[in-house]
């Protein structure tokens, strides 16, 4: 089958399918899209795939794979899952039915430092082993909870050394690590320490995205989540506040990392599904990360932080996901795909 497309950078395109991947036209029959607007997918940087809802049970396969058939309609063919209480949708991560899943399986924290009976909890003494386990299981990203709220405002956290060490044996084992922090200090300590991902990072610093931007580090804001947490929060309190500052941080740091090339990344997180996933886009864009950085961030950015081809060159992925709207002039569109075609095959035509 071959496509005719034009592309958000306005080059017309004509690509056939083969064996699920761009080729050079053949002549063969034709899915004319001209007149749509193409990007080559959507992707998810914060998923978790475990659940529709913050409600900490145990995944189901059954739900996973129907979140993950969900996905694919919606254009959605790429989600780092940023973990959970267990290993299921590491489990089923390679389903070819599905996007394309890098996962976590069970996370990390310090002990008292997440959600009770949550995460796998270890000191700064058992955190190297805790890691090589996750290693040993197969996941892709090692998450750990960075720092968690406490009574009176502290946060339970891990020192720049600990981070380093666990980030080093990750990285040998062929592991990133993502590493989730919502208060002042924390996310100086992770970027320094060399991980590949601040999830939230509501207190980052102008020096800090600066090394981001300097190794190629990845900044998954998680706007929507954040907005979330904040209104659930008794006005004034100490959790509303370094919140509350965090945001307004965050809408002060978007423009400058945008400037600095820091790779700013659109997460669901579970404030909307990672089918929606183009609400975060709306919402970074509503901070002030520019239009293209944020279609970029729920797409093509996801995939390079990964050092995964996207596009519609010749022998990329034959994956593309067309829109009746710019979305450069409309975010919004990016949850109202009009075609859908995954591994070569048209999942989605509502021409």
């Amino acid at each position: 089958m071959q496509i005719h497309l034009r592309t958000a950078d306005d080059d017309t395109i004509v690509r056939a399918i083969s064996a699920s991947r761009w080729a050079p036209p053949d002549g063969s029959r034709s899915l004319d899209l001209t007149n749509l607007w193409a990007l080559p997918g959507l992707a998810d940087a914060h998923a978790h795939l475990s659940a529709d809802t913050l409600a900490l049970q145990p995944a189901h396969p059954g739900e996973v794979r129907r979140r993950l058939y969900a996905c694919v309609q919606a254009g959605v063919f790429l989600c780092l899952d940023k973990g959970w209480c267990d290993d299921v949708v590491l489990r089923i991560a390679t389903d070819r039915a599905g996007p394309r899943v890098e996962a976590a399986g069970s996370m990390i924290s310090a002990p008292g430092g997440y959600y009770p009976d949550f995460a796998v909890e270890a000191d700064e003494s058992d955190l190297a082993s805790a890691v090589a386990e996750r290693v040993r299981a197969g996941s892709a990203w090692v998450k750990i909870v960075g720092d968690w709220p406490r009574r009176g405002g502290d946060a339970s956290r891990f020192s720049q050394e600990a981070l380093a060490r666990a980030t080093a044996l990750a990285h040998a084992g062929g592991a990133r690590v993502a590493v989730h922090t919502m208060a002042p200090g924390t996310p100086s300590a992770a970027v320094e320490a060399g991980v590949d991902s601040i999830e939230h990072g509501l207190h980052l610093t102008p020096p800090d995205l600066a090394v981001l931007a300097g190794r190629g580090g990845v900044w998954v804001p998680t706007i929507l989540r954040m907005e979330e947490v904040l209104a659930e929060m008794r006005p004034g309190s100490t959790g509303s506040q370094v919140v509350g500052a965090g945001l307004e941080n965050v809408e002060r740091l978007l423009p400058l990392a945008a400037e600095m090339g820091v790779v700013v990344l659109a997460g669901s997180d579970l404030a909307v599904p990672s089918t929606r996933i183009g609400a975060e886009s709306v919402a970074l864009a509503r901070r002030g990360l520019p239009v293209r950085q944020a279609i970029a961030a729920a797409g093509s950015g996801v995939w390079a932080s990964i050092g995964g081809a996207s596009g519609f060159a010749v022998g990329a992925p034959a994956d593309l996901v067309a829109f009746d709207r710019d979305p450069r002039s409309d975010l919004d569109v990016l949850a109202e795909p009009t075609v859908v075609v995954h591994r070569g095959r048209v999942v989605r035509d509502r021409r």
